[in-house]
């Protein structure tokens, strides 16, 4: 089995990391771990490698005449969480979750909490402004994500995701249990610009298994310069896919059952691809 490139910068007084994976496999013997007292860049990929193609609810009226009703504000595209969801169905995984109420929320205003790369030949991945900002600046292959540490074993977490320009199946990332001496085992959910998902999962020195292959959802927004609120609810082996608080994909995988988050940005089918991340929000049942 072929060895995957990996780059992982660590910032030692806490416990996080930003790591760097690769999406397809490579040559042996490119396997490169960094370790630093403070957040450096990742370092640049050899021009000489050339990864090849990845193997890849009920309202009652009792009356004559109902009183009127306070609409119930539902989950939009890219929103927080919402402070009065309608109750969850009972088949929903999600049943049990107080979802106006996450355990934990993050808004991205504190510069070390999420660190990633910052390299303009790879990826670039900053904290400005209130959000996280992902840049995958070369499409070739590549994962660079950036990661905190919140923990993710048995949880419920949604962030919002907005792509900036970007075509075809260039995707916003969004990963779970992220663990590994560095930090480069994951489940990772990926929407496309085109309007579908996939769900990975990242294996050390090897390729990454394809746990649900792109499949296209009406529920995720199509297009460029649109947002969507991304959901992963990971219970025991049980894995949940939701898209602005849908449930559109299901798989079981017992391989990993804890670590944290990830977030990044993935371009294929454009030279470069930015994604910004807001309102990143976790529950734990």
């Amino acid at each position: 089995m072929t060895r995957l490139k990996i780059a992982c910068v660590v910032l030692t007084s806490v416990i996080l990391a930003g790591c760097n994976r690769a999406a397809q496999e490579l040559p042996p013997n490119v396997l490169a771990t960094q370790v630093a007292a403070t957040l450096t860049a990742a370092p640049t990929l050899p021009s000489s490698i050339t990864p090849p193609p990845s193997p890849t609810t009920l309202p009652s009226a009792t009356q004559a005449v109902p009183p009127t009703e306070t609409p119930t504000e539902t989950p939009t595209p890219g929103g927080s969480p919402s402070p009065t969801p309608p109750p969850l169905a009972p088949d929903d995984p999600r049943t049990g979750l107080n979802l106006a109420a996450p355990d934990y929320t993050d808004n991205f205003s504190l510069a070390y909490k999420w660190v990633g790369p910052d390299d303009p030949g790879s990826a670039t991945n900053e904290t400005e402004s209130g959000r996280l900002s992902a840049t995958d600046n070369k499409a070739d292959g590549y994962i660079w994500w950036s990661t905190t540490d919140q923990q993710a074993g048995d949880s419920y977490a949604e962030v919002s995701a907005t792509v900036g320009t970007c075509s075809g199946k260039d995707a916003a990332g969004f990963s779970v249990r992220v663990n590994g001496s560095s930090f480069d085992q994951a489940y990772a959910l990926e929407f496309s610009c085109e309007g579908s998902f996939r769900l990975r999962r990242f294996i050390s020195n090897a390729a990454p298994e394809i746990l649900i292959e792109w499949t296209a959802s009406p529920e995720i927004t199509q297009g460029p310069n649109v947002t969507n609120r991304m959901g992963l609810l990971a219970k025991s082996s049980e894995l949940y896919v939701f898209a602005n608080g849908k449930l559109i994909g299901q798989v079981e995988d017992t391989s990993y059952a804890s670590g944290t988050f990830g977030l990044y940005a993935s371009a294929v089918d454009s030279a470069t691809l930015t994604v910004t991340f807001d309102d990143f929000a976790a529950w734990y049942p």
